[in-house]
């Protein structure tokens, strides 16, 4: 059974020993990304595994382009995070010495907290220069181009690409992985090949392990659907889709690893000392990672059913302006026909002044002013609902933190 579905299988103590003995590592941008936001202790700790491999270590092309498009994005996102920190810190700072506002602080231990979060705030200023200095002269970049000179993939040509793009589109459509997750992201290329990112990272791989006939280990931070199997929150296992396609297309064994799990392994694989605090504040910006995507989640969530209110409401107001309208001109029709009946009594022959008729007109008339100030007050009424509308959600995506 194992020979027709590998995938479902784990990999027993032999595959994994001999896969840590022989194996490729590769590398996906987001672990060469997530360096720029581990702190110094855990990011030596990662180079020193990767040192350890450093022989057996590779990037496919697509990879290391993508680690460069988006290493700039990554330096100003950590820039932006001491920002905040600094700010919150200085509000809670001005809350305490307010001296009519609850929670109070003794003048005495006031000046202590002040007094540190000063000292607190000066450092986190100098971390954010010193983070930003990256952006010229990248301490973290030289160290990752010493570990990876000669060690990425090449550039697939532009008819590799048209082909592989054609391919990525009939499997994104049947929710083939890896990558189909991505399905909706877009550039400005003729191929929008943007989107196919991870299923060309995939091709390069395979076409590296087919090469050098040798198996891949991937290190990988993402944690889409498309790449892992996930059960009630938890990653279980690589898809076992992409696990047969490696042995079918390659003819070698693939596994995959996130940070956290691949530094577990090497410290029981490579014989090498992991301090277990660099394990775990990888692990906790994973969580945090999770918090932010689940945040996001329920802001599209709620910005959909925010835009379905808006968009009924629209809709009903547009309804009612347009048979206002109507009835203003039915109006102005009538009112037209009145004076008419008015001026044949006054000026022509009595004879041809039609009494019912004018009467008519006049309870007519009546019941369209009586309609008209019905749709006015619904008018009114559907501004107030969209107004109100509108307040609620921008005070939801300023509490949570999202701009409006």
């Amino acid at each position: 059974m194992k020979s027709k579905f590998p995938g479902y299988f784990k990999l027993t103590d032999k595959e994994i020993n001999e896969l840590w003995k022989n194996a490729l590592f590769t590398l996906d941008a987001n672990i060469l990304l997530n360096l720029y936001r581990y702190s110094d202790e855990t990011r030596e700790e990662f180079f020193k595994i990767l040192n350890k491999l450093k022989k057996r270590i590779w990037i496919p092309h697509q990879s290391a382009q993508e680690f460069f498009n988006n290493r700039l994005g990554v330096i100003s996102q950590q820039e932006k995070s001491y920002e905040e920190t600094i700010s919150s810190l200085k509000s809670i700072e001005k809350e305490f010495h307010n001296s009519r506002q609850h929670p109070f602080l003794s003048d005495k231990l006031l000046k202590k907290f002040t007094s540190l979060n000063e000292e607190i705030c000066k450092q986190l200023e100098g971390n954010k220069e010193f983070h930003n200095n990256r952006i010229t002269e990248d301490d973290i970049l030289a160290k990752i181009e010493s570990l990876f000179d000669k060690k990425v993939g090449n550039e697939f040509t532009e008819e590799e690409l048209q082909e592989i793009c054609k391919e990525g589109e009939i499997r994104f459509k049947n929710k083939v992985p890896p990558g189909y997750k991505d399905s909706s992201k877009n550039d400005d290329t003729e191929l929008n090949s943007r989107k196919y990112g991870d299923f060309i990272v995939w091709k390069q791989i395979i076409q590296k392990s087919k090469d050098l006939k040798q198996g891949v280990i991937l290190l990988t931070d993402d944690r889409k659907e498309d790449w892992w199997v996930r059960f009630k929150g938890k990653t279980i296992s690589p898809r076992p889709e992409l696990i047969k396609e490696f042995q079918l297309e390659a003819e070698q064994s693939f596994h995959m690893y996130q940070s956290d799990r691949f530094l577990e392994f090497a410290r029981d694989f490579l014989n090498e000392k992991v301090d277990e605090k660099a394990i775990e504040e990888i692990r906790e910006l994973r969580r945090l990672d999770e918090r932010r995507r689940m945040m996001n989640l329920r802001k599209e969530e709620e910005y959909m059913k925010y835009r379905q209110v808006r968009e009924s409401l629209m809709k009903e107001r547009i309804s009612l302006e347009e048979e206002l309208n109507y009835l203003h001109e039915r109006r102005s029709h009538l009112k037209n026909s009145i004076d008419e009946q008015y001026l044949i009594l006054d000026n022509s022959d009595p004879a041809e002044f039609d009494e019912r008729q004018l009467s008519r007109l006049k309870h007519e008339l009546k019941m369209f002013d009586s309609k008209s100030d019905e749709i006015r007050m619904r008018l009114m009424s559907l501004k107030e609902r969209e107004h109100k509308e509108r307040m609620i959600r921008n005070k939801t995506m300023h509490n949570k933190g999202y701009s409006a």
